[in-house]
């Protein structure tokens, strides 16, 4: 899975490579999304460092 921001430029050439794409209109929500996956992914790094993961 990835989270990233495209122009319909960056859409047209992956091409038939990107499998899906899903359009979010500007929202604070989803900035408080991505807060949460980076939490996320810093924890997951954290733990496996750690030997917990």
């Amino acid at each position: 899975m990835a989270v990233a921001l495209l122009t319909q430029r960056d859409i047209d050439r992956y091409g038939a490579s990107l499998s899906r794409c899903y359009r979010i209109d500007e929202t604070p929500d989803f900035d408080g999304l991505l807060r949460l996956i980076d939490k996320a992914d810093a924890a997951l790094a954290t733990n496996s460092r750690e030997g917990r993961g």
